[in-house]
C-alpha cells in the first residue's frame, strides 16, 4: 500500500555538505509552517525557531557543535535553531521540539531540499556543554533550551543511503521478552 507520508519518512536522510544555492523565503516559511504544527503535550506550544543566515553566527556555532555535521553548518545557506521554554512545559518540552524539529526535517525533504539534524541538547544541563555555549551565541534566556539545529539547502554530492532494522526485531506484542 503506498502511503506519501511513509514514503517521505523512509525517504528522509541527513546530509552534511551543502550547495550554495539559496533556500527560497516561501520554502523557508512552508518549513517553519510545519513546525509550528507539531503536536506538543496540552498544545502548549513552547517551542521558539530561529532562522540563521548570517555567516558569523553560522561560524560561531560550527566552532562550540561538537559533531560530523560542523561543515554543513557552515555551507547550508540558511539553519534554524529549535528551543523551547522549559518553563512552559518542564515535563514534556524535550519530545514537544523533537516533533517540531521533525515536522520540518520532513518539511525540508518534501520540497526537494535536505537538512540535518544537530543534537545540542545537554540531558545535565552543563554549565559548559554545547547546548549552554549555542544558547549564549543565539542570546537564548534561561529558561529556553536548545534541542536542534537544522542546516538546510540542497545537497552537495551524494545522498547516503540507509536501511533499517527489520520490524520483526524490534516489535513485541504485549510484552517485552527475549528473542
Amino acid at each position: 500500500m503506498g502511503n506519501s507520508v511513509l514514503d517521505a519518512i523512509k525517504n528522509r536522510r541527513s546530509v552534511v555538505r551543502f550547495e550554495e544555492t539559496e533556500v527560497k523565503k516561501e520554502e523557508l516559511e512552508t518549513i517553519l509552517e510545519a513546525g509550528r504544527w507539531a503536536p506538543s503535550w496540552l498544545n502548549k506550544q513552547p517551542w521558539i525557531f530561529i532562522v540563521i543566515s548570517d555567516r558569523q553566527t553560522k561560524n560561531q556555532l560550527s566552532e562550540v557543535v561538537p559533531t560530523a555535521f560542523v561543515q554543513g553548518l557552515k555551507e547550508a545557506p540558511v539553519s534554524i535553531a529549535v528551543a523551547v521554554d522549559s518553563e512552559e512545559d518542564s515535563h514534556h518540552f524535550v519530545e514537544d521540539g523533537a516533533a517540531a524539529a521533525q515536522n520540518m526535517a520532513l518539511a525540508t525533504h518534501s520540497l526537494g531540499l535536505h537538512a540535518s539534524w544537530i543534537g545540542v541538547f545537554d540531558l545535565e544541563n552543563q554549565r559548559n556543554s554545547a547546548e549552554a555555549k549555542a544558547k549564549k551565541i543565539l542570546k537564548l534566556p534561561k529558561a529556553y533550551r536548545l534541542v536542534a539545529i537544522l542546516p538546510i539547502g540542497h545537497a552537495k554530492g551524494e545522498i547516503p543511503k540507509k536501511d533499517r532494522k527489520p520490524l520483526r526485531r524490534i516489535v513485541y506484542e504485549d510484552k517485552f521478552s527475549q528473542q
